[in-house]
Formats: structure tokens, C-alpha cells, sequence
């Protein structure tokens, strides 16, 4: 996990939608003249963008469901890497509005994983230890994977503010 740069952004809409807006991102090493996105195996994501961030092109994905992008770069030896981001929505019945309260429900892969609740939430409860934080009047929890296993699941429970 040494090399893990995984960083992935759960940008929550209302829980009434199950709309979560995903932004990952993360160096491949793999040599060739293009990149898969083997995330999308795990995060089944609609309006998809991927941008190389070396050169800030944007990268159109091709190939169906096991989408990959062309490099503006390829990779030819081992020193070398691709620094991607990749963007696009996620339609999760995992996340809902159970009896007044907000609950996400997920299997999380990677290092690092931020869920941002929307405007108008609190965190209530969490099964995983994360750090709480506000951004931009938005409250977020964000988790560090020092396990040894690639993924875990993550059950969070968040109630309306009571702030006006």
C-alpha cells in the first residue's frame, strides 16, 4: 500500500436522489500507450471525464464497459507514471434517506476516501474512525486505509442541522 495514491471524493447530493458525484485520483504504472480504469468495476460511474493531470488534457474514454484512455505520454519504462484524475456521477441505492436520516452504504477501495455530506447534514454516527471537518459549510468525513485488506465497508448515518 506504499504506493497507493488513491484518493477518491464522495461528493454526496440530496439522499433522496441516491446521486453521489465520485472524483478519483491516482498514478498508474502500468507500461503501455494507454491506461484502463479499472475502478470503474467498483464504482459503475455516468458522465465520465478523465483528465491526465501531467498535462491537463482531457482524455475521452473508449472500450465499453472495461473503458480505458489513450496516454498523450505512454509509459515505456518503470520510472515513468500517469498522474489521472477521473470524474462522473454514481447512482447508489446505498445511499437513502432511512426514517428521516441520511445513510451511505459502501464498500470503499483505495488509501484514501472523503465523503462530503450535503449542505444541511451532520455525521451521527460512522463505522469506520475518520476524521470530521467542515468544507465550505459542508461536513466531511475522511478516511485513511492503514489495514491490510483493499477495501472495507463504510455505513454512515447523518441527521439534518438544526442550525438556521
Amino acid at each position: 500500500m506504499f504506493f497507493d495514491d488513491v484518493k477518491t471524493l464522495y461528493d454526496l447530493d440530496q439522499p433522496e436522489t441516491h446521486r453521489i458525484l465520485v472524483d478519483q485520483s491516482y498514478s498508474d504504472y502500468r507500461k503501455g500507450t494507454t491506461a484502463r480504469l479499472d475502478q470503474l468495476a467498483y464504482l459503475p460511474l455516468s458522465e465520465i471525464k478523465v483528465i491526465d493531470l501531467d498535462t491537463g488534457q482531457a482524455l475521452a474514454a473508449t472500450g465499453g464497459a472495461a473503458k480505458s484512455v489513450r496516454l498523450e505520454v505512454p509509459i515505456t519504462d518503470d520510472r515513468q507514471s500517469a498522474h489521472l484524475r477521473v470524474t462522473g456521477t454514481l447512482q447508489d441505492e446505498g445511499y437513502s434517506l432511512v426514517n428521516g436520516e441520511l445513510r451511505f452504504d459502501r464498500t470503499m477501495r483505495g488509501l484514501r476516501n472523503t465523503v462530503l455530506l450535503p449542505a444541511g447534514w451532520n455525521i451521527s454516527a460512522s463505522s469506520q474512525s475518520g476524521t470530521i471537518g467542515t468544507y465550505r459549510g459542508r461536513t466531511f468525513i475522511a478516511f485513511i486505509n492503514l489495514n491490510a485488506e483493499n477495501s472495507y465497508r463504510v455505513v454512515i448515518r447523518g441527521r439534518r442541522s438544526t442550525k438556521s
